[in-house]
């Protein structure tokens, strides 16, 4: 049995010696192959903090981004709320101040400025019936001639009196074809009239039943501008 066991070990020895003999230098590269791949994973592992802890700064970076985003954001959001706030109130006071205005003072004052432009024709008119009116009036026995006065002497003329019942026909003629005017017009005046959804006065006879209507318009403003005063007092 000794004898079978020696055998036997000489038998390995002599297949490691000639396994040694086929490797070489097999087992120092496969050393060195251990000693390289510890290396790597040393190396991986480095790799792997360097890459979390670059990964770590941009996540704090991009943090620090979108906290400076959302500063600035809240503070335009507030600046807007402030100048929201300031044109609020600059409304409020411009709809306070817009309660003491008249609304109607367009409309009163064409009215007005119209009414004032009919009363030129009426008061020509008036004045002329003054100054008939003024004209003296003579007595002297029929065939006299009447001597008018130094200041009114630029144009000379005889005033021989007929019978007093064809004096009066004929100035009440006159009178008559004189008391109608033509009114001119131009696009002003036309437009002024066109404001006010009236007829322009074609004559000086249109101008009395005009000034009625521009009255009656003046009254119904009048009575508007009453109720916006009590309104007003009312919403203050």
């Amino acid at each position: 049995y000794r004898d079978g066991k020696r055998q036997i070990q000489e038998k390995m020895s002599a297949l490691m010696e000639s396994r040694k003999e086929q490797m070489g230098d097999l087992p120092q590269i496969m050393e060195q192959r251990d000693g390289l791949g510890k290396k790597v994973a040393e190396l991986v592992q480095e790799r792997n903090a360097l890459r979390d802890e670059f990964r770590q700064q941009e996540r704090d970076y991009n943090q620090h981004l979108r906290e400076v985003r959302d500063k600035r954001q809240a503070k335009a959001m507030e600046e807007r709320n402030e100048r929201q706030k300031e044109w609020n109130q600059q409304k409020l006071v411009r709809a306070a101040e817009k309660l003491d205005e008249q609304p109607f003072v367009c409309e009163m004052t064409l009215i007005e400025q119209t009414m004032a432009f009919c009363k030129t024709f009426t008061a020509t008119k008036q004045t002329k019936a003054t100054e008939e009116k003024k004209e003296t009036e003579h007595t002297n026995p029929e065939g006299s001639e009447v001597l008018i006065r130094k200041e009114d002497r630029e144009e000379e003329f005889f005033f021989v009196p007929t019978a007093k019942k064809k004096n009066k026909s004929k100035n009440t003629g006159a009178k008559a074809e004189g008391s109608t005017k033509p009114i001119k017009h131009n696009a002003v005046t036309f437009k002024l009239f066109d404001d006010l959804k009236l007829d322009a006065p074609i004559t000086t006879d249109d101008i009395p039943g005009l000034l009625e209507k521009l009255e009656e318009q003046l009254e119904s403003y009048k009575v508007k501008v009453k109720k916006w005063e009590e309104k007003r007092e009312e919403m203050k």
